[in-house]
């Protein structure tokens, strides 16, 4: 991802957020202990709301914030992981959540580096704000998924 505009980075996270809610879909349908089947269906929903916000997001964001062109991209391609994501049949809450946190960790650390690399504040100080969301998402699944154990 060189070259790109803001708008295409929130396209790109997504389409993250989409593909990450259609596999935790199809891996609900494949696991089989009932509180798996539940978390991942919760992490679904989840997905879908993050790809909806950004999508908001990208619509109040002023055209010159949009377009602005930066050269950094993303060092991880986190959509061809995410095709290939697995669990056993087996998989308890604990994997699952371990499994999201992963891919929520790798999500902070590209938006945390692009803001710490970006030459221009504006642009990192969005890219920032973008991480802390993704941080705030993260640290609510996390809370989640101890209140889905505590059930």
């Amino acid at each position: 991802m060189s070259s790109k505009q803001i708008k295409d980075l929130l396209r790109y996270l997504g389409e993250v957020h989409h593909r990450l809610a259609l596999a935790y879909g199809r891996l609900s349908r494949e696991v089989d202990a009932e509180r798996s089947r539940m978390l991942l269906v919760y992490l679904r929903g989840r997905e879908d709301a993050a790809a909806a916000h950004l999508e908001e997001y990208a619509e109040q964001l002023g055209e010159a914030q949009a377009l602005t062109w930066f050269e950094l991209g993303f060092d991880e391609e986190l959509l061809p992981l995410i095709a290939e994501l697995t669990l056993p049949a087996g998989a308890q809450g604990d994997e699952i959540v371990a499994l999201a946190c992963d891919l929520e960790g790798r999500l902070v650390a590209e938006l945390d580096r692009l803001a710490r690399e970006c030459p221009t504040e504006a642009t990192a100080a969005l890219l920032r704000n973008l991480s802390g969301l993704e941080q705030a998402r993260l640290t609510r699944l996390v809370h989640g998924a101890h209140r889905l154990d505590d059930l």
